[in-house]
């Protein structure tokens, strides 16, 4: 350029973006990955399947119970799929 002043501007959290990037070419960030999407899946089923996207009991604990018990049918519908004849 022709002006006097020559300068690159870098983001405030682009050290934290380089720190990433060396990461995402990793074997644990591959194995983290698949496992990610492993549980996000499951997460998926049970609110657009089970209909989990609010819970109707209040607190931690009422919640966990929520959750427990569409895990439950979660694992249920499992384990019918893999002991139905193909």
């Amino acid at each position: 350029t022709v002006s006097r002043k020559r300068s690159i501007t870098r983001l405030v959290s682009e050290d934290a973006r380089d720190t990433v990037r060396a990461l995402a070419g990793t074997d644990a960030y591959v194995h983290a990955r698949r496992r990610r999407q492993r549980i996000e899946r499951v997460f998926g089923h049970l609110k657009r399947n089970l209909g989990l996207r609010t819970l109707k009991l209040r607190g931690l604990a009422g919640a966990a119970e929520v959750f427990t018990m569409a895990a439950a049918a979660y694992n249920l519908q499992l384990l019918a799929r893999q002991a139905a004849p193909a």
